[in-house]
Parts: structure tokens; C-alpha cells; sequence
């Protein structure tokens, strides 16, 4: 026990540990705003951890859940696919203030975010034309 009390204030101390937000699971929302009734495929995944892709159907939305690391240094991002265009985009960075833009809006502009701390709405990407190479 005064093992893991020793550990904590280390960590504390080093500055590994935020008292506000700790090690904390995070849930990211993606909800498909595409019009004409299209299918979005979203796949989400960091260096470590990969949530897999979903079909999300038209008005619909998935939640993503995952553990940050304990250094700090947790990265995911998600890619989108619709007919023939695709995007990308950083959906949590650990150390950047993108942690707080949880629930993405994909339509046919792109992606959105929107801040859960403040509530303000931001364009985050537009799509690409894909091209396949043979």
C-alpha cells in the first residue's frame, strides 16, 4: 500500500499524473451527418490500439473508448471512407488541447468537432478524392 502512495506522488511530482483528468477512459462520438442516406465507414486506431472499423449508418453514431497512457503520450486518430473519397483526422492527442474535442460530425463538408469545454464548433478536415494506384 505505501508502495502505490510512493508511486502516485513520484508520478505526481514528475508531473505523469493529472489530478483533473488522471488516467481517465476517453469516449470519443462520431456521428455520420452524410445526406442521401449514405454509409460512413470510420476506422480509429493509435500506434498500440486498434478500435477496428464501423459501418455507421445515416443519423447514426458510434462511441470509441480508450485508456490513455500513463507518459503522456496518447495519440489516436481515425480515417473515414464514403463512395470514392477519404479523410483523416488526429480524433485525441494527449498533450494538445485537440483532448477536449470528443464528438466529430462527419457530413458531406468533412469533419467537424465540437470542444466539449467550451462548445464552440470546428472545422477539422474536408475529404479527398481517393485514387488507387494498381
Amino acid at each position: 500500500m505505501i508502495h502505490k502512495a510512493l508511486l502516485a506522488a513520484v508520478l505526481l511530482a514528475a508531473g505523469y499524473y493529472d489530478t483533473a483528468e488522471g488516467w481517465e477512459k476517453v469516449t470519443i462520438q462520431v456521428t455520420n451527418k452524410l445526406s442521401s442516406g449514405r454509409m460512413l465507414i470510420v476506422h480509429c486506431k493509435s500506434k498500440d490500439d486498434d478500435l477496428g472499423g464501423r459501418a455507421i449508418a445515416a443519423g447514426a453514431n458510434t462511441s470509441l473508448i480508450f485508456g490513455q497512457n500513463v507518459f503522456r503520450g496518447t495519440l489516436f486518430w481515425c480515417s473515414a471512407a464514403q463512395e470514392d473519397k477519404r479523410l483523416s483526422f488526429v480524433a485525441f492527442e494527449q498533450n494538445d488541447r485537440s483532448k477536449y474535442v470528443r464528438v466529430f460530425d462527419v457530413s458531406d463538408d468533412g469533419v467537424d468537432g465540437v470542444d466539449v469545454l467550451g462548445g464552440n464548433r470546428l472545422h477539422i478536415c474536408g475529404w479527398k478524392i481517393a485514387s488507387f494506384s494498381r
